[in-house]
């Protein structure tokens, strides 16, 4: 198990608690995180409507319900997110709704910008990217599996982009293809990583202890 800060997960928000931040947050032209940019402020408006929307429109697989249901222990989910994060507000909401259905599993949410030493466990390729979902063993708090901070398609679209981005191509308008293609394939992609993942823990679970005699 990895050396983690548990006082992170201790200090962390339920979802539901999350949201009215946010919603708060939103309403004092305000968000989370040092920088209280006009920038960074929009964006969170622009979340916050989004996730509002997909609270109430996500459908999640009953198949993988079924799956997370039926291993044989209870798991916490730790999601590092920040509000103004773009990322967070296309995938969180359906990790979240996926969590809720699942009477095994119990999620948080810890920020990234109060809990540093926590996020510095889950670097992506040195980075502090956003989203991270980290699975947890609730009992003994035993790292299960980690996924994040995007979809496999599009991080390789934010890698090539961040490695060689064409000078006539802005950020914003990268941004915007980006969440035109989360738009498009909701949250489908997500999903299908999210079943790759149980699946495996399905069949770790099944799989029998072979003697060495």
């Amino acid at each position: 198990m990895k050396n983690v800060n548990l006082n992170a997960i201790e200090n962390s928000l339920s979802y539901d608690a999350y949201m009215e931040l946010v919603g708060q947050l939103t309403k004092a032209n305000a968000t989370t995180g040092p920088d209280q940019s006009e920038i960074m402020v929009n964006f969170t408006k622009l979340n916050y409507r989004r996730m509002t929307r997909l609270n109430k429109t996500i459908i999640v697989s009953d198949m993988l319900v079924k799956m997370i249901s039926n291993l044989p222990y209870k798991m916490t989910w730790v999601i590092i997110a920040e509000a103004w994060c773009g990322d967070a507000a296309q995938n969180v909401p359906y990790i979240a709704k996926l969590a809720a259905a699942c009477a095994n599993v119990e999620i948080r949410v810890v920020l990234r910008d109060e809990s540093p030493d926590f996020m510095d466990t889950y670097l992506t390729n040195g980075s502090r990217s956003i989203p991270k979902a980290i699975v947890f063993k609730t009992e003994g708090l035993e790292e299960l599996v980690t996924w994040g901070p995007r979809p496999d398609f599009i991080q390789q679209q934010v890698i090539a982009y961040k490695k060689d981005a064409p000078a006539e191509i802005d950020y914003e308008k990268f941004a915007e293809s980006i969440h035109a293609w989360y738009a498009k394939d909701k949250n489908k992609a997500l999903e299908g990583e999210l079943i790759t993942i149980f699946t495996s823990l399905t069949n770790h679970v099944h799989t029998p202890l072979t003697s060495s005699i």
